[in-house]
């Protein structure tokens, strides 16, 4: 409720008040109000339509705005009883209209090409509806109540006392929606497994405690399929072949109830009015949110290891492949694409150390001091071997829909592109070249695969990522570590029996590549190298060497006397 006393408002002149709110008001059907006006004492007396009472709603009160112009009926000044409140609230004065008259004059605003810089008037009975810009009933930011006096040449400045009350909103739109889901899983025997599931809701579905704004504004259409199979069991079970394959496919749809651009006119509504089926596949493509997800991996695929390790067996080595596939559009992005391959060769050989001793037959005395030369071993072969390749490549494009609220008119801007190609390799080894000696190596090595600006859509673009890529690609980082652990053979000898020790000597160096953006600044390398000594002496094999010594480590405990009384 809101009194405005104005006075000598000149013509052509208008004032009021507001009030900023955020509401969605798209499930109402009526907006209402009372209005009273009458003449100030001691003012010229205002005669029936010379006023006229303002209401705008919208988004602001300049550019993007509803309006509803009523002329005034004045209330003349005196006492009126219970029954006569036809006079003091003239129904003439009223705020009181369908808010669809308001969405219906907006699309037959843009049906006709008009400007919505423009502003556009229909009269309606006594009531004039106009339109400016691209206000919408879903984001309602404020309120304008006003008196206006009409331009007239030489129109007379005028004074009202005017009241408004019980501002409502009525005939609220409570339609329900329904929702649904379900889910199978299918077991194929010992191939593998399928899962299919779906989802759907639609417009006007919501839990018991949410209200009606608070419900489901949109379909959604939501499927998923799966699969898990071991694709070697489709081959004789001689081939030794392991092909794990995982596939699936994902897709959601939500279809708005009203359009994203004009988020009071209904998206069907709008759609059935497009003149041509161009413009309907235009609607559709821009209104609707959908997302499709495919993915295809095959994940460590190899043959199964025989009876007998080998260096050059089939079974060491492995493939795994990665494709995912992601494509979306929504009102806001037109286009978002990315696509991600990984793929990885490896190779891994592991088998337990074996040692030649080739005097073990030959010196045939059990002396232990001779046991440093009949024990003497070492192993041909390495005993851990392994390298890996990675390759993992990204290629994304994504282009934002540009919405112009002047022509309404959504254009395309430059796209962006999301991008990188790498290529990793790791090596790996472990040689037990003795019983005591034993060593460790292993690197890494990063690799960029450099590629030329934007899409890669032409044959010199496609040749010049195909010759980075068997160059191995732009090194941006190196690591090696060695480590050579040795066991000193003092348990060998009779004299040093008794002392365990252990030496250690490692090294590392690390390369890192120095940055495109400044290449005299160079590369960066770091080495380092570690030595460790460990020695436990165990002084009870060394005591056990000497009678006398043995014979002090294992004196008697003394006898307890006897004959008197135990001291406390």
């Amino acid at each position: 409720a809101m009194s405005l006393r104005i006075g000598k408002l000149g013509s052509g002149e208008c004032r009021g008040g507001f009030r900023t709110l955020s509401m969605d008001i798209r499930q109402y059907g009526k907006l209402s109000m009372y209005i009273h006006a009458e003449s100030v004492t001691g003012q010229r007396v205002v005669k029936d339509g010379e006023l006229n009472a303002i209401i705008r709603i919208g988004q602001d009160f300049l550019n993007n705005y509803y309006e509803i112009k009523i002329p005034l009926r004045i209330t003349p000044p005196g006492n009126y009883p219970v029954g006569q409140e036809e006079k003091v609230w003239p129904t003439d004065n009223n705020l009181d209209f369908s808010l669809r008259e308001l969405i219906d004059m907006k699309t037959r605003r843009n049906s006709k090409g008009a400007s919505p810089a423009t502003i556009y008037r229909e009269r309606v009975g006594n009531k004039t509806f106009s339109i400016l810009g691209n206000p919408n009933l879903g984001e309602l930011r404020g309120m304008l109540v006003g008196v206006e006096n009409p331009y007239k040449v030489d129109g007379p400045m005028l004074s009202t006392e005017v009241w408004v009350n019980e501002l409502r909103l009525s005939e609220l739109d409570e339609h329900g929606g329904w929702a649904a889901l379900g889910r199978v899983d299918v077991q194929m025997a010992d191939l593998g497994t399928l899962s299919v599931s779906a989802n759907t809701h639609t417009q006007g579905f919501g839990s018991i405690e949410q209200r009606v704004n608070e419900r489901a504004r949109d379909n959604l259409v939501q499927f998923d399929v799966a699969t898990n199979i071991d694709a070697g069991k489709l081959v004789p079970k001689g081939a030794r072949l392991s092909v794990p394959v995982y596939a699936s496919i994902n897709r959601t749809v939500y279809t708005p109830e009203y359009d994203p651009y004009d988020m009071d006119i209904r998206y069907k509504d709008k759609l059935n009015a497009a003149k041509t089926q161009a413009q309907r596949d235009s609607i559709r493509n821009a209104a609707i949110d959908q997302t499709t997800i495919k993915t295809l991996n095959f994940t460590n695929v190899r043959m199964l290891p025989g009876k007998k390790p080998g260096l050059l067996k089939l079974s060491n080595f492995d493939f795994s492949y990665s494709y995912t596939e992601m494509q979306q559009s929504s009102p806001i992005v037109q286009q978002n694409t990315v696509v991600r391959h990984r793929g990885g060769l490896g190779y891994t050989y592991n088998r337990s150390s074996r040692f030649v001793e080739p005097f073990k037959k030959l010196v045939r005395s059990r002396s232990p001091w001779l046991s440093l030369l009949r024990d003497f071993n070492f192993s041909p072969m390495p005993s851990y071997l392994s390298f890996r390749a990675d390759v993992n490549r990204q290629f994304g494009e994504f282009i934002p829909r540009i919405v112009n609220t002047i022509d309404s008119k959504v254009d395309r801007v430059d796209t962006t592109y999301d991008k990188y190609f790498t290529f990793d390799r790791y090596y790996n080894m472990r040689w037990d070249l003795t019983h005591s000696l034993n060593f460790d190596f292993s690197a890494t090595n990063n690799a960029r695969v450099d590629e030329p600006y934007g899409r890669i859509d032409t044959k010199v673009k496609k040749d010049s990522v195909r010759n980075n890529f068997f160059k191995g690609g732009r090194n941006t980082l190196y690591q090696q570590k060695a480590i050579l652990g040795y066991n000193i053979p003092l348990n060998k000898i009779p004299l040093t029996d008794w002392i365990t020790a252990r030496y250690s000597y490692g090294t590392s160096y690390n390369w890192i590549g120095g940055s495109l953006l400044a290449p005299g600044l160079g590369n960066t390398i770091e080495n380092s190298q570690e030595n460790n000594m460990n020695a436990q002496f165990n002084f009870a094999s060394l005591y056990a060497k000497s009678r006398w010594l043995r014979a002090l480590d294992n004196i008697p405990p003394p006898k307890p006397k006897t004959g008197g009384p135990a001291k406390p």
